[in-house]
């Protein structure tokens, strides 16, 4: 190697020495912005591009003049997209809401389990709930912080009566997508809408209905109900999410969604378990995109339900179209029916190879999966998961609301 040194002239040699520390400085700008290894928030250096960019489409929202005037909570997660929580706040929230002579109050969290603290708050006190709508600033797990705080207060018994009119009695709940994880936003405003567009649409727009899931454990009523308006999650996408928000997260933002699709699908791990759910009407024009639940033997516990016995490589109930990291899980799922789309493949069903795995994440991008004859989708309005373990790792896997960590057991969730 030194050989090669002595070739080049000795004033290239002090020059590129000299240069050394800013080829330094560049590589760890460079490291920052793709890579972001500990996924810390960045440098306010770092994100300059990001602040101008900002700034210049919030400077150009233009708001309508008829407009009615508005007061909205502002939840931010500062740490959201590796610290575009704050930079979204300061560059597009507080300055989209003035330029519209909308009045605001913002809290900041602090860590987990804050946005649910405050929305408790709000949903305890009625003088709070002066609030017109309650904005979190941050991805679809933040957003469930505060879903489950506003509905705290909801009781355990008739929980779809209840869940229902508590909905219409609190604030508005709106996302303004920041976080690694923005499937609620894409599903509402477009995928990849961004802050501005999921701002402008909230500002200007009037509420609309969402089904929740209610979620309890079965033979645990202390662990009480746990609420969701997005995605249930058990085996491949549950471990996916997983290694995106755990294992992985080191790596920043852009490995790690690179590297979690490729080692659960070189995994290919099989759960078992047993599933029951109570099917619900499809649409004519939608029934060939699912299948019969006639098909599954009838529940031993429930004559109105279906059950699943089986190996299960994918078991998802998604509430809205799209999962999030362009992932349109379940495509056909309307958001206020009163029923959600179970997604499952199961070894009985068709075994599924890594190469299919792939194709599944792959075509899944623009909800083409569903094609496929080993994917099965039903629609159904409550369902029960008994989660086995898997047949090689002896693990139960994940289970998961909204990309959040929930206790692994056998569940009840129930949709109003």
């Amino acid at each position: 190697m030194s050989g090669i040194f002595d070739l080049i002239p000795d004033h290239v040699q002090t020059q590129v020495q000299d240069l050394a520390p800013y080829l330094a400085g560049i590589s760890l700008v460079l490291t920052g912005l793709f890579m972001n290894p500990l996924n810390v928030p960045l440098p306010l250096f770092f994100q300059v591009h990001d602040r101008k960019k900002l700034r210049n489409r919030s400077k150009a929202y233009d708001p309508p003049s008829s407009l009615k005037s508005k007061k909205f909570l502002v939840l931010v997660n500062p740490n959201a997209g590796a610290g575009m929580g704050k930079l979204t706040y300061d560059e597009v929230i507080k300055p989209m809401l003035e330029k519209a002579k909308q009045s605001h109050d913002v809290v900041f969290t602090t860590g987990p389990g804050h946005a649910s603290q405050v929305c408790r708050e709000v949903a305890a006190n009625p003088a709070l709930e002066s609030y017109d709508c309650i904005i979190s600033a941050s991805g679809d797990g933040m957003l469930h912080e505060c879903l489950n705080g506003l509905l705290s207060n909801v009781s355990a018994s008739s929980k779809g009566h209840n869940t229902r009119t508590a909905k219409r009695q609190l604030p508005p709940l709106a996302v303004v997508p920041v976080g690694s994880g923005n499937g609620v936003a894409d599903s509402l405003y477009g995928r990849r809408c961004g802050p501005h567009v999921a701002l402008e649409k909230i500002i200007a727009g009037k509420p609309s209905d969402i089904d929740v899931m209610a979620m309890t454990y079965v033979g645990k009523p202390e662990l009480g109900l746990i609420y969701d308006l997005h995605f249930f999650c058990w085996a491949v996408f549950s471990d996916h999410d997983f290694l995106t928000e755990n294992t992985l997260r080191w790596l920043g933002p852009m490995l790690k969604m690179v590297l979690a699709p490729a080692i659960v699908i070189l995994r290919m791990t099989w759960y078992g378990g047993v599933l029951d759910f109570a099917p619900v009407e499809v649409a004519k024009d939608l029934k060939k995109h699912y299948k019969d639940p006639k098909s599954w033997p009838e529940s031993p516990d429930d004559k109105t339900m279906r059950r699943v016995d089986d190996s299960f490589w994918c078991m998802a109930a998604g509430n809205l179209k799209e999962a999030g990291g362009d992932l349109s899980a379940t495509p056909y799922v309307k958001q206020d029916e009163g029923a959600v789309d179970i997604l499952m493949v199961t070894k009985s069903r068709g075994w599924v190879s890594r190469f299919r795995g792939l194709m599944v994440f792959l075509q899944a991008e623009n909800g083409e999966h569903t094609e496929f004859d080993d994917i099965q989708i039903v629609k159904c309005n409550k369902f029960r998961l008994k989660p086995g373990k898997s047949r090689y790792r002896g693990s139960p896997g994940h289970l998961q609301l909204s990309g959040q960590e929930q206790e692994n057991g056998e569940v009840e969730v129930e949709v109003s």
